[in-house]
C-alpha cells in the first residue's frame, strides 16, 4: 500500500513539472486564443496595413500577459534572437507570409561578421556564430499571415510556436552549398550559401534566411483568425473619445 501510494504521487508530481514544462499545454488554451482573435481584431480597427514584427512582440506579450509571468521584454536592447521571456521560456519574435504556393520565408541573423564576398568563410565557423545566438532563446513564436487574393482585405493570421532546433532550422544538418554569383560583377564567384530550408546572401548584409512551407510548421499551430480589414479604421482621436465617453458613463 506505502508502495502503491508513494508510487502515485510520483506520478502526480512527474505529470505537474511535465505540465509546467510543456509551453504548448500552458499556451494552447481558450482564454488565450481568444485574446489572440482580440488582440488581431482590435489592431485592424485601427490600422489597414499588416500586423509586421515591429508590433508583434508587443501584441504576442499582451496575448499571454495574463497567463505568463512575462520578463526581459526587449525594447530595442537584447540578446541576439531573443525578445522575451513567456515564465520559463525565451522567445524569439518573428512575422512571416505565405505567398501563392504556400511558401514561407522567415529572416534571421546579419553574419556579416562571419561570411562575406570577401571570406566566404565555412560551415563550421558560420555554425559556432549561429549556435552562439540561438543559445539566447529556446522558441520561435511566429505570427503568418495569408492575404486572400479573392476578397479585398481579407487575411487570415495565424500563431505558431516552434522549436528552435526543429528540422526547417536546423542548419547544421543541411548540406552548405556555394551559392555561385551569373552577374558580371560576381560571376563565378562564392555569394554565399544556401540549403536545403536555407540561405546566406552575401550582397544582404549576409543575412540568414530560412525557407519553407506551411505545412512544414502547422503542428504547431496555436490560434489563428480570419478578419476583414475595414476600410476606414478607427483614428485615435475616435478611440480616445469612445473611451472617454465610457469613463464617463461608468
Amino acid at each position: 500500500m506505502i508502495t502503491t501510494n508513494i508510487a502515485k504521487l510520483q506520478y502526480i508530481a512527474l505529470t505537474y513539472i511535465s505540465n509546467t514544462r510543456n509551453i504548448y499545454k500552458n499556451l494552447k488554451i481558450p482564454q488565450i486564443t481568444k485574446n489572440f482573435e482580440n488582440e488581431i481584431k482590435g489592431y485592424h480597427m485601427m490600422n489597414k496595413l499588416p500586423l509586421k514584427e515591429s508590433l508583434w512582440e508587443d501584441i504576442n506579450t499582451n496575448i499571454v500577459r495574463d497567463f505568463c509571468v512575462v520578463a526581459d521584454e526587449a525594447n530595442g536592447n537584447h540578446l541576439p534572437g531573443k525578445d522575451n521571456k513567456y515564465d520559463n521560456w525565451n522567445i524569439s519574435n518573428k512575422t512571416c507570409k505565405i505567398d501563392k504556393n504556400g511558401k514561407i520565408s522567415i529572416s534571421s541573423y546579419r553574419l556579416s561578421s562571419i561570411c562575406s564576398n570577401k571570406d566566404p568563410s565555412t560551415k563550421e565557423k558560420i555554425m559556432e556564430e549561429i549556435h552562439k545566438r540561438d543559445s539566447n532563446f529556446d522558441y520561435y513564436s511566429i505570427l503568418v499571415r495569408q492575404e486572400d487574393e479573392n476578397y479585398k482585405n481579407k487575411m487570415t493570421y495565424t500563431w505558431c510556436v516552434i522549436p528552435k532546433n526543429y528540422y526547417i532550422f536546423n542548419v547544421e544538418n543541411q548540406e552548405f552549398i556555394p551559392k555561385i554569383g551569373k552577374q558580371k560583377r560576381r560571376q563565378g564567384q562564392n555569394v554565399g550559401w544556401t540549403g536545403k530550408y536555407f540561405d546566406i546572401n552575401f550582397t544582404m548584409s549576409s543575412q540568414l534566411w530560412y525557407h519553407f512551407n506551411f505545412d512544414d510548421i502547422k503542428q504547431f499551430v496555436l490560434a489563428s483568425v480570419t478578419i476583414q480589414i475595414p476600410e476606414t479604421p478607427l483614428t485615435y482621436s475616435q478611440i480616445y473619445n469612445i473611451v472617454s465617453i465610457l469613463n464617463q458613463e461608468y
